[in-house]
């Protein structure tokens, strides 16, 4: 699926100056869409999630400091200080505060780092993959509502037409000039271009439906979109493969898919940690009172004084056998980078193919704007005729209505080809200025 991104960067009103206003423009309608949907909400919270992982990643550098307390009471035959078993009761407090530094853990922090730092990047280029889906869906309801109404709009203007025609057939009936039964194929005629029209009225209702549900814009009344008014050119002849590679850079699709596969080949680094020593520098300090039921006891000042023991270590753990635990965990990090390249690569051959298909898209319809157009203005020339005929008896009113018939279908054929074609441009036009520019379209 083609991401766009159409949005602007600063916002037009707040939640009540909303609710104030009737005629929306399509940025409005973009920035709105993207300031209130969920999924880019929820996208952001999984941001602050990452955020949040790389500092406790970055903190595991700093030494752990414990402090440790503990009382124990004896009672019955134990060791005394005579290292002869007797019944007395025993009283012992311990104190203790250590400290222990990571020295070395198989570079397994610093490959969780960088893993982090390409998750937190391709989580951002995922966030701008919403804002460009939710672009692209909103600008395409847009089109999709004022082509409606232009279908809407041409099904008014055939009832306007039958129901002159209706006029003159009953002036030429009156005058003898044409047979009553005309008079009932034209108001059967004009029933039909009524069901036409409403038709046509249902479906520009459905179709406002389907962008206000894409704005999450609900209980807003006298809802409508601002009309765009262009000259239709065709576009200068752009060259696919400039366009690529220029796009190439700075799509977030394409970001996501080699963020993913740069944080998927850190995995590999952080399984292959699992062969590495791991390496800690610790010390501490400790003092306690020992107090026996029956004999003479120094004080507990004294003894904490006196009883202080301090300690310096290092403590090596070296892996010698994890029953193949890093080996597959090793073969699997490797099938999942192996796995993230490829989406990369399938990646940037669908944005090859989007930006070539929009291309051929656009001249398509632009050439089939010519057609219609031309078909427009055949299809108006041979009405006029039609009409002409008609009142001086020449043709049935079977044959007026079938040509009045098709003048309908070619001015919606070029409504269609038309908004196609606008539509297309704005496509093109992100592919050419966007990544260049680095702002949105308006």
């Amino acid at each position: 699926m083609l991401i766009i991104s159409l949005a602007t960067y600063f916002s037009f009103f707040m939640d009540e100056e909303v609710k104030a206003q009737n005629t929306w423009t399509l940025e409005q309608c973009i920035e709105y869409a993207i300031s209130h949907n969920m999924d880019i909400k929820q996208s952001m919270n999984e941001k602050k999630i990452l955020q949040i992982e790389r500092n406790s990643l970055k903190n595991n550098f700093l030494p752990c400091l414990y402090g440790e307390s503990s009382q124990k009471y004896g009672f019955g035959r134990s060791l005394n200080r005579d290292n002869v078993y007797d019944d007395t009761n025993i009283n012992s407090t311990m104190f203790s505060l250590s400290i222990e530094v990571p020295i070395f853990d198989g570079f397994k922090t610093a490959a969780s780092l960088a893993k982090n730092k390409y998750s937190l990047l391709a989580q951002e280029s995922n966030i701008q993959f919403i804002e460009n889906d939710i672009s692209l869906r909103v600008t395409s309801n847009y089109f999709q509502i004022l082509l409606n109404k232009e279908i809407c709009r041409i099904a008014q203007e055939q009832i306007v037409l039958t129901e002159e025609q209706e006029k003159k057939t009953t002036f030429l009936i009156e005058n003898g000039k044409s047979p009553k039964s005309d008079l009932f194929d034209i108001r059967a005629q004009l029933a039909n271009d009524k069901l036409v029209a409403t038709e046509a009225k249902n479906t520009l209702r459905l179709s406002y439906l389907d962008l206000l549900q894409i704005m999450e814009l609900r209980d807003f009344e006298q809802f409508d979109v601002e009309a765009i008014e262009e000259t239709l050119n065709l576009l200068d002849t752009m060259k696919i493969e400039s366009t690529y590679y220029t796009a190439l850079d700075c799509m977030p699709q394409i970001k996501y898919a080699y963020f993913s596969a740069e944080s998927s080949k850190q995995s590999i680094k952080i399984a292959k940690s699992g062969y590495y020593p791991m390496v800690y520098l610790g010390g501490g300090i400790n003092s306690g009172y020992y107090h026996q039921s029956g004999t003479t006891n120094e004080s507990f000042n004294y003894q904490m004084r006196n009883n202080i023991q301090n300690s310096l270590y290092i403590t090596v753990s070296i892996p010698l056998f994890d029953r193949f635990s890093t080996r597959n965990k090793i073969k699997t990090a490797k099938v999942e980078h192996n796995k993230a390249v490829l989406t990369y690569e399938n990646e940037k051959m669908k944005l090859y193919k989007e930006i070539e298909q929009a291309h051929l898209d656009a001249i398509s319809a632009f050439e089939k704007y010519k057609m219609t157009s031309d078909a427009v203005k055949a299809n108006q020339e041979a009405h006029r005729y039609a009409q002409e005929k008609y009142a001086s008896g020449k043709s049935s009113i079977y044959e007026y209505n079938e040509i009045k018939m098709k003048l309908g279908d070619a001015l919606s054929q070029q409504s269609q080809a038309k908004y196609t074609y606008l539509l297309k441009c704005k496509i093109l036009d992100f592919y050419s200025f966007f990544t260049l520019l680095g702002k949105p379209l308006n």
